[in-house]
């Protein structure tokens, strides 16, 4: 066992020196940590069996730093560990390091100035190396890089969707709620979900099976006894007659999506015809609205979050003396202080009703346009219903970009994500060919909320 794992750490160490996923890893001298874990149990007769797996950087570990990807933290050791940590490593996983990061959370590229760019390569071309996107993008390169079995991050706008779209292989973001976000850091903590990516859905469901379950410890986490009801829900208004009625939101056939990105969602939406699915045009014109909501809401949650970051309690004292007065301005990067701005100025309009109340009665028509497409009724009694069992859509208007390209299109890239998140629905992206000769394509499909078991049996025949 001991020389097993060690094998396995430094294989990941000179896999990871291509592609820069991890912040912190295992080396032959910690293994030492881990087999006093192992030696408690018996790992193999456990569900993961010893798989290898990766977290993010906002995971609590009591071993490693939970850095962010920000200087704030950059020494910080947790007190405790995340709940989905101590889940998985009590049911076999090993946890073989921590992924890297936007600056808590907050970006679409995973680039900070505490450990840099995280970057992937095409097979095809060697000598050029392609942005992973954000703010999970470690994560998602971990998995690609063949480092880990699988590899949790958060999903506040996309940022597991994204990245697992950019690289090739399937990012799962569940129903709000539905594991627990004890031991996360939290960017927005009324978006902020933990997502799952791995090369194959083996990889997401043995992994979402263990940690879809009530943690009292996280008063955002579902109830057993909500969790029943929603099941039972799901299951009265389920169609269990073939075919599926798959909804196709034409609102989002926006002039920014790229021609070969176009040209892919209707081909898989052909695949759908082919076998024997229908099809129906479903409008969300609310939806369109999605980053201009997200950017008033998570950026002023952002705000309210951040604002526990001082030296008095967290940060390095800096030897610069002209940050002493504002240490906030020595540590955090350039992206976080422009969202912070902007965060605060949403909660600040001095408007009878600011753009924070506004963004919130948005998000609220999101959630009911939604709402009116799907055939499970939403537990609101009042919204309307449909008899959509799913929807489908790109994972991005444009594929990735290589590095050092600046784009319009950069603040775009989550609005095909950001939807599900405002309503709080299940979505999964997953691979779906190659555009531009060889980019990865990500088709994203979506469900009503706490279908997330039929979401993931449906998304599983086309992968």
């Amino acid at each position: 066992m001991a020389q097993e794992l060690v094998k396995k750490c430094l294989s990941a160490v000179l896999k990871d020196a291509k592609v820069n996923s991890l912040t912190s890893f295992h080396t032959a001298d910690s293994i030492k940590h881990s087999l006093k874990e192992l030696a408690t149990k018996n790992a193999r007769d456990l569900p993961l069996n010893n798989r290898i797996l990766t977290v993010k950087d906002n995971l609590c570990t009591n071993y490693w730093p939970t850095s962010c990807g920000s200087r704030y933290l950059s020494d910080y050791i947790s007190p405790f560990e995340a709940t989905l940590v101590k889940t998985l490593k009590e049911n076999g996983g090993i946890i073989i390091g921590k992924t890297n990061m936007d600056e808590f959370a907050m970006g679409t590229s995973t680039n900070n100035a505490l450990y840099g760019q995280t970057v992937f390569q095409l097979s095809e071309d060697k000598d050029k190396l392609y942005q992973v996107g954000g703010s999970s993008g470690g994560s998602s390169a971990s998995v690609a890089a063949d480092i880990c079995y699988a590899s949790i991050g958060t999903d506040t706008g996309g940022s597991v969707r994204l990245p697992a779209a950019y690289i090739g292989c399937i990012g799962f973001k569940p129903s709000y709620g539905r594991i627990s976000r004890y031991g996360a850091v939290p960017f927005a903590n009324s978006m902020d979900t933990m997502g799952i990516m791995a090369k194959d859905f083996d990889g997401i469901t043995s992994v979402f099976d263990l940690l879809n379950r009530t943690d009292p410890k996280d008063a955002t986490c579902l109830s057993e006894k909500m969790r029943m009801k929603i099941d039972r829900h799901c299951q009265k208004y389920k169609n269990h007659e073939t075919p599926s009625i798959i909804g196709v939101p034409t609102d989002w056939n926006v002039v920014e999506m790229d021609n070969e990105v176009l040209s892919k969602w209707n081909e898989f939406i052909s695949l759908l015809k082919s076998r024997g699915h229908l099809i129906k045009e479903v409008h969300l014109p609310s939806s369109l609205y999605g980053v201009s909501i997200y950017t008033s809401l998570a950026y002023a949650e952002g705000a309210s979050n951040l604002a526990r970051y001082n030296n008095s309690i967290f940060g390095p004292i800096s030897q610069d003396k002209r940050h002493e007065l504002s240490p906030r301005s020595a540590n955090f990067g350039e992206e976080v202080k422009k969202r912070l701005l902007l965060g605060a100025y949403s909660l600040s309009s001095g408007k009878k009703i600011g753009f924070y109340r506004k963004a919130q009665l948005l998000r609220r028509a999101v959630q009911k346009e939604f709402n009116a497409c799907f055939r499970i009724p939403s537990l609101h009694a009042l919204d309307p219903s449909g008899d959509i069992d799913f929807i489908v859509t790109p994972s991005f208007l444009k594929p990735s970009m290589p590095i050092g390209s600046k784009t319009s299109s950069d603040f775009l890239s989550d609005s095909m994500l950001v939807p599900a998140n405002l309503a709080g629905l299940p979505s999964i992206s997953i691979p779906f060919g190659q555009v531009h000769n060889g980019l990865p394509m990500g088709i994203q499909l979506i469900s009503q909320y706490g279908d997330d078991n039929s979401l993931l049996s449906f998304s599983r025949a086309f992968c």
